[in-house]
């Protein structure tokens, strides 16, 4: 079994939905990742602030297309906005257990429960675990936490999974296109299936 690799990564890394779609679009025009990059850099394609910001950005849109195949490229401009939402989810997902671990086990948990709220005690509770039995995240300082909790909360905003009314973080279970779910199965990823549709 592979080792899990803990990371605090999402901190400094936006959902970039918008930016990882255009990214898909240009590779299925037939762009390569070198004329991506490019494109980056000359015509700052992805809105960046900075030189600096846009190769960021460049480096994470890739990363994650990339965790995803050319079946998933091709199938993803078929997809409503909700599902492409969620295919950009999943390749963070296949890029970080860290998160994973936190829909399965306090996400999905809520559900099952029939409690459709995430507060900030969930959170903290989740890493407070993590914190217990894994040495990477024990060496990570307190404000790491609070930027991750940020983070993830941040993550499933944008991709649609909870919703903020009045303060409160309401959770709001997504219907994932069938397409999806194939692909997600036939990948081996029943564990990121149940993580963001639950069942399975």
């Amino acid at each position: 079994m592979t080792k899990k690799i803990y990371s605090a990564g999402l901190v400094s890394r936006g959902f970039w939905f918008h930016e990882t779609k255009q990214y898909i679009e240009l590779l299925n025009e037939g762009k390569t990742e070198a004329e991506i990059k490019m494109l980056s850099e000359e015509s700052n394609i992805f809105t960046a602030v900075s030189t600096s910001r846009a190769n960021e950005i460049f480096n994470g849109a890739k990363r994650r297309v990339n965790a995803l195949d050319s079946e998933m490229h091709l199938l993803f401009p078929k997809l409503n906005i909700d599902n492409q939402k969620m295919v950009v989810l999943v390749a963070v997902l296949i890029l970080n257990d860290l998160f994973l671990e936190f829909l399965l086990e306090v996400y999905q948990e809520k559900i099952n429960k029939e409690i459709y709220k995430l507060t900030l005690t969930d959170y903290r509770s989740f890493f407070s675990e993590k914190q217990r039995v894994n040495e990477v995240v024990m060496s990570w300082k307190p404000y790491t936490y609070h930027r991750l909790a940020s983070a993830y909360k941040k993550y499933l905003l944008e991709a649609g999974l909870i919703r903020d009314e009045k303060g409160e973080d309401l959770i709001t279970p997504k219907m994932i296109d069938d397409r999806v779910v194939q692909w997600l199965k036939k990948n081996n990823r029943i564990d990121i299936l149940k993580a963001i549709a639950g069942g399975y």
